[in-house]
């Protein structure tokens, strides 16, 4: 079977989606499929795999290292005609979903796309002089017509669909959580060996986005309390955005330095050891759809402490496999400081969440996503199935 992507974000972009869709081309490929890729071009990048192709794109001042891909790729167009694609998987209601929707509705190619990201959310990038009212009505207009345009909608949370419920779409839609690669064999200690973490520190570990809509801030306000109560804790910040460096400023103003260790974008294999190095991850963002690194949290035996909202409560089973607690700094310290002194509960939590591996692991996650893709061949008519034993 031949599968086209398109996705506004993927390498060298990280972040959640990437992430994912890397791994669906990865294990689509290891069974035998052929994947082909369209994201928008980055500066200096070259791809190691023959299949992807890149949209001409653009930079704009609002988020410098994210390029946006511009609908107008003639000479590729000429190029998918001729593939033979199977079915088009968009990961993106705009610029470059937008493409593969009208490329595949030209050609009669089954269509299906993941609704991965609570849009409202980011409306604070949004210039202040502009309305926000308008630009909602604008946004929820525009999400209902290209999801209802789709064969099948695909969500990574049961909060995902609920919102697109909320819109009027009503095509089907099928949550599938994303997948979760296996961790390397590496122990806690050989971690923090590996990255210089001492062995008696207690290390609280946040890893995202540096924005404003990921409420990390929250967790700066909070460091000092917890320190008081637990002296060895330490909180690392891993990952780049556009807040990154004002967020280090206000780490400087509040006197957190000692306490603080900001690492900035790191290499995805660096990323998997800071969650085997970590006693506890938090998480603050009330934002996510599903927030991909809470299940890899999770599946590396982390407890987690999530914020009460949007897919986190979702992720940790709504308290079974982690503690959900309000958006603030104060919720955020008395639940550390549970947990750094309830071992019981700590490891309760830590069991329940590594029995999670399984149902989030890369075979079982590509599995439900084919069996997506056939019933969206049949809706259209196609006449051959795709095989999802294969």
């Amino acid at each position: 079977m031949k599968v086209a992507i398109f996705s506004e974000s993927y390498l060298p972009y990280l972040n959640g989606v990437s992430v994912s869709i890397r791994i669906l081309h990865e294990e689509l490929t290891r069974r035998g499929h052929e994947v082909w890729i369209y994201a928008p071009h980055y500066r200096g990048y070259h791809d190691p795999h023959p299949t992807v192709r890149r949209l001409p794109s653009v930079y704009t001042p609002f988020e410098p290292d994210y390029p946006i891909a511009l609908p107008l790729a003639p000479a590729l167009w000429r190029e998918f005609r001729t593939l033979g694609v199977d079915v088009v998987h968009t990961h993106t209601p705009f610029f470059t979903g937008i493409v593969g929707a009208r490329w595949a509705r030209r050609l009669r190619i089954p269509l299906v796309s993941t609704y991965h990201t609570l849009y409202e959310a980011y409306l604070h990038y949004v210039p202040r002089v502009v309305p926000r009212a308008p630009v909602r009505r604008l946004l929820r207009w525009h999400l209902r017509r290209y999801y209802e345009g789709v064969d099948a909608v695909m969500t990574p949370s049961d909060i995902g669909a609920e919102v697109l419920r909320k819109y009027g779409v009503r095509k089907p839609i099928t949550p599938i959580r994303n997948p979760v690669l296996p961790f390397p064999a590496v122990s806690k200690a050989q971690a923090r060996a590996r990255l210089g973490i001492p062995e008696d520190v207690w290390m609280l570990l946040y890893v995202g986005r540096m924005a404003p809509e990921k409420n990390v801030s929250v967790l700066l306000e909070a460091t000092p309390h917890i320190v008081r109560g637990c002296p060895n804790a330490r909180l690392w910040l891993v990952g780049p955005g556009p807040a990154l460096e004002s967020l280090r400023a206000e780490a400087e103003a509040r006197q957190l330095t000692q306490w603080v260790q900001f690492t900035g974008a790191v290499p995805r294999d660096e990323v998997s050891l800071y969650l085997l190095a970590a006693d506890l991850f938090v998480f603050p963002s009330v934002t996510e759809s599903q927030g991909l690194v809470l299940d890899e949290a999770q599946a590396a035996g982390l407890p987690c402490i999530v914020a009460n909202g949007g897919g986190a409560p979702e992720a940790v089973d709504y308290g079974q496999t982690g503690l959900v607690v309000e958006p603030t700094p104060e919720a955020f310290v008395e639940a550390v400081l549970y947990l750094t002194r309830h071992e019981a509960e700590r490891e309760a939590l830590r069991q329940r969440a590594i029995r999670k591996r399984e149902t989030l692991s890369v075979p079982a996650v590509v599995d439900r996503i084919l069996q997506v893709y056939e019933s969206a061949r049949q809706t259209v008519g196609s006449p051959t199935a795709v095989s999802v034993s294969k």
